[in-house]
């Protein structure tokens, strides 16, 4: 076991970032069903534009995603050096560079709401009630960089529990306000798939709230609000531009393979969107601690090389590998288990219900190669400066393989729903293969300017 995953100082490490990650994770799917059962009560072209809504607000948090993601390798290796200073700096920079893109998002998606959702689908309805949800979801974007940098870039400093704290409200407020609105409660409108965008809306506000408490009682980093005026020195600036650019580009890679693949199925049927949607839900419970192993591995990785302990970040490296194999096929096994169980809460037509039972399957597979591939390269390969490789690795895959796949075999071949979810997914084993190759070459470390 010691051999296989860590020592007690590895693992007691790993705990303490990632579990409350993990615990998050749980509150924010156990939000998410909640309020796709909700939405589902309404019906299939209620719960399909809410799921395609979502597709370009992803969009959003991808780009804001890679700038965080960014941001806490830098501080990672350099809080690991010693250098809080530095860690405060890059923070400060990524909220200035965050609140630029809301200004850009915000503008586009309130604009233009029905003509975002045409880009995913060709329905009329889903396009109506789409863009109704994104128009009033748009709102959400005005803020919710602050929330999502701050909990991201201080878990370098050891700051674990403030995502997990900021969710738990967040995610109670989601709940409460979507049943008072989609359904009329409390004397309140019903407003259906508008007021679940309203209660998201009121549901981040809350979030934010307790983000700006949360870094006010910090004593970890102590940041404060007159240390927005910091810059990085050229040094962090040119780690941030190398680093920062293929993370954002990774990210957005990311959601535009998401996005692509959402175009691909928003026309083989409605019941598969309803479906994907149900099945989401379910590899999301399977999966719930394998991105917080994927940000522990980030971090961790990322103090030892600042610590200039290169042996023990290529230990550590191993011991991520074993982990992440464990963690996907547990993850393979819980899809299996959970899913007649969770497919019986959605009130959805019965070929819905019998494209998800297909897709099950296939995304029992899937979510294999989804730990491996995560937590190798989002987690050890990125704390260890292989940003740049790692987002080559992600656009070659997705654009060469993963889109041209997918859109042949759902739209000129016309298979069964298991190939088409497995197509659309098969860069999660081309990544997983060169990450296990990349890191067994121990040429993966690169020491950012963090002295």
């Amino acid at each position: 076991m010691k051999q296989l995953f860590g020592n007690k100082e590895f693992l007691k490490r790993l705990v303490l970032i990632a579990l409350p990650i993990g615990m998050q994770s749980v509150i924010n799917l156990l939000v998410n069903l909640i309020d796709t059962i909700m939405v589902g009560r309404l019906g299939d072209i209620a719960l399909s534009a809410v799921n395609i809504s979502s597709q370009f607000p992803y969009l959003y948090m991808t780009i804001i995603m890679g700038i965080a993601n960014a941001g806490l390798i830098i501080a990672s290796q350099a809080f690991g050096n010693k250098r809080p200073d530095k860690v405060k700096a890059i923070l400060s920079f990524c909220f200035k560079l965050g609140f630029v893109i809301n200004l850009i998002f915000f503008t586009v998606t309130y604009l233009f709401p029905e003509g975002i959702i045409s880009i995913y689908t060709d329905n009329p309805a889903i396009i109506e009630t789409g863009g109704k949800y994104i128009r009033i979801f748009s709102w959400t974007m005005l803020f919710q960089s602050i929330s999502l940098t701050a909990v991201i870039i201080l878990r370098s400093a050891g700051v674990n529990r403030l995502g997990f704290t900021s969710s738990l409200f967040a995610c109670s407020a989601n709940v409460f306000f979507n049943w008072m609105f989609i359904f009329g409660n409390l004397g309140a409108p019903r407003m259906g798939v508008s007021g679940a965008a309203l209660g998201t809306v009121m549901a981040r506000v809350a979030e934010l709230i307790v983000v700006i408490v949360g870094m006010a009682k910090d004593q970890k980093l102590g940041w404060r609000l007159r240390d927005l005026s910091m810059m990085p020195d050229r040094a962090a600036l040119k780690d941030f531009v190398k680093i920062g650019t293929p993370s954002i580009i990774s990210e957005v890679t990311g959601n535009l393979n998401v996005s692509a693949a959402a175009m691909i199925t928003g026309r083989v049927s409605e019941y598969y969107i309803a479906a994907n949607s149900i099945v989401h839900n379910i590899w999301t419970i399977s999966s719930l601690f394998m991105f917080g192993v994927a940000m522990g591995a980030n971090v961790i990785i990322g103090h030892v090389i600042g610590a200039n302990e290169m042996e023990k970040a290529d230990e550590y490296a191993g011991y991520f590998i074993n982990i992440a194999a464990a963690i996907g096929l547990a993850a393979a096994a819980l899809t299996q288990l959970i899913a007649p169980f969770i497919t019986s809460f959605f009130n959805v037509s019965p070929q819905a219900l019998e494209t998800a039972k297909e897709l099950t399957l296939s995304a029992g597979i899937a979510v294999f190669f989804l730990a491996m591939q995560t937590i190798l390269t989002k987690g050890v390969l990125r704390g260890g400066g292989q940003a740049a490789a790692v987002t080559r690795v992600d656009l070659l895959s997705c654009w060469l393989v993963n889109i041209p796949v997918g859109f042949f075999i759902a739209l000129v071949l016309r298979l069964d729903p298991f190939w088409i979810y497995l197509s659309l997914r098969i860069d999660y084993l081309i990544k997983t293969v060169w990450a296990l190759y990349k890191i067994k070459k121990t040429d993966w470390i690169i020491r950012l300017n963090v002295d």
